[in-house]
C-alpha cells in the first residue's frame, strides 16, 4: 500500500509518544510548538533533493541556480514559521552531497543561506555532512514567539485572506522543466519566493488565529484547515490575486486560476478571521478572497474543487 504524503506522516506519527508537558502542538501543523519561560518556541524542516525539487540542468537557464537553492531552502522553513505568527532566530544545514561534487557550486548555495540568514537575522549554529549518491540539503529551523496561530483555528463566519498573489511558482516551474524561460519574474517567484514573516507576526497581534503557508496549492492548503478546523471553506474566484505576469503567459484568468488553485510553492499565507478585524487585516496588505462556513470542503463560486496539488515535479498529491 502506498500513501500520499500528509497520510504517511499520519501513518507514522501513530508510532510516536509525546513525553514532555511543553509540547503544544506537535506533529500536524506548519511548525512544533513548545511552551517555555520567555513564550514559545517553533520547530520545522524542509529539504532540497536534487531529481525532485530541482534540477542541476537549470543551470543553462539559471546562472545562479545554487545560490537560489541556498536561499530558497531557507525561505520555505522561515515561510513556516512565518505561518506560525513566529520569528526564525536559529537553523542547522545538513548536506549529502556525492564525493564527485563542485566547490564553487558549493560556495554559490552557501552564499544563498548566509545572504538570506542575514536578510531574517537567523544565525546558523551547526549540522551535519555526509555522503551520498544524490544532491540533498536540510535545514532546521527554529523560531521564536509571545504567541501562536493553527490550521485549526478557524470557525464558521470568518472570512479568509491572503498574502500575494498565486500560480506564479508554478509556472515559473514549468518554464524551467521545458527549458523555455519566457517571464523570468514566474521563475524567480519559484527560485526565490518571499516568505511572510512580518505579515505572520501582524497577523497573530491582531488576534489572528488560524493561519498557514501555501507550500502545496492554494485550493490543497484551504483543504488543510478545513478539515484541520471542520469546516467549510467558500471563495470567490475574481476576488482571488493574481500577477499580471501569470495572465499573461497562461493566456486567460481560467487557465490561470488553474495553476493559482493547484500549482504550489507560491509560500504566500492564507488567514482566517472575525469580520470585525476586516479593516484593520485589510490595512496590513492582506486580500480577501472568501469566508468560512459550516459544512465540509473547499468551494470557488459555489462549486466545489477537487483536494489535490502538485508539487515539485507535477506529481499529483
Amino acid at each position: 500500500m502506498k500513501l500520499d504524503e500528509f497520510s504517511l506522516i499520519s501513518f507514522l506519527s501513530r508510532k510516536l509518544s509525546v513525553f514532555n508537558s511543553e509540547v503544544v502542538v506537535g506533529i500536524g501543523d506548519d511548525a512544533a510548538v513548545v511552551k517555555n519561560n520567555d513564550g514559545f518556541c517553533f520547530f520545522t524542516t524542509d529539504v532540497l533533493v536534487e531529481g525532485v525539487h530541482f534540477l542541476d540542468n537549470w543551470k543553462e537557464s539559471v546562472s545562479n541556480l545554487y545560490y537560489s537553492l541556498g536561499r530558497k531552502l531557507v525561505a520555505i522553513s522561515a515561510s513556516d514559521i512565518a505561518s506560525m505568527g513566529g520569528i526564525p532566530t536559529y537553523g542547522l544545514i545538513d548536506l549529502l552531497i556525492p564525493e564527485s561534487y563542485d566547490l564553487k557550486e558549493l560556495e554559490e548555495f552557501y552564499d544563498g543561506i548566509s545572504d538570506f540568514c542575514s536578510e531574517l537575522k537567523i544565525t546558523v549554529i551547526g549540522g551535519d555532512t555526509s555522503k551520498s549518491s544524490v544532491k540533498t540539503f536540510s535545514f532546521f529551523l527554529v523560531g521564536k514567539g509571545n504567541g501562536y496561530m493553527l490550521r485549526s483555528k478557524a470557525k464558521p463566519g470568518d472570512l479568509v485572506a491572503v498574502t500575494g498573489t498565486f500560480g506564479d511558482s508554478a509556472a515559473g516551474l514549468e518554464q524551467l522543466l521545458k527549458g523555455e524561460v519566457e517571464n523570468r519574474f514566474l521563475v524567480e517567484r519559484f527560485l526565490n519566493p518571499i516568505p511572510r514573516v512580518e505579515k505572520g507576526i501582524e497577523a497573530l497581534n491582531l488576534g489572528v488565529k488560524a493561519c498557514t503557508d501555501v507550500s502545496d496549492g492554494l485550493a490543497f492548503n484551504l483543504y488543510t484547515i478545513a478539515e484541520s478546523s471542520g469546516v467549510a471553506v467558500k471563495l470567490e474566484s475574481e476576488k482571488i490575486p493574481l500577477s499580471p505576469h501569470l495572465l499573461s503567459y497562461a493566456g486567460s484568468r481560467e487557465t490561470a486560476l488553474k495553476y493559482a488553485l493547484y500549482g504550489g510553492e507560491d509560500y504566500e499565507l492564507i488567514i482566517t478571521f472575525n469580520e470585525r478585524l476586516l479593516s484593520d487585516v485589510e490595512s496590513l496588505g492582506f486580500t480577501v478572497i472568501g469566508e468560512v462556513t459550516e459544512g465540509k470542503g473547499v468551494f470557488v463560486d459555489g462549486r466545489k474543487v477537487e483536494k489535490k496539488g502538485y508539487n515539485h515535479f507535477g506529481g499529483k498529491r
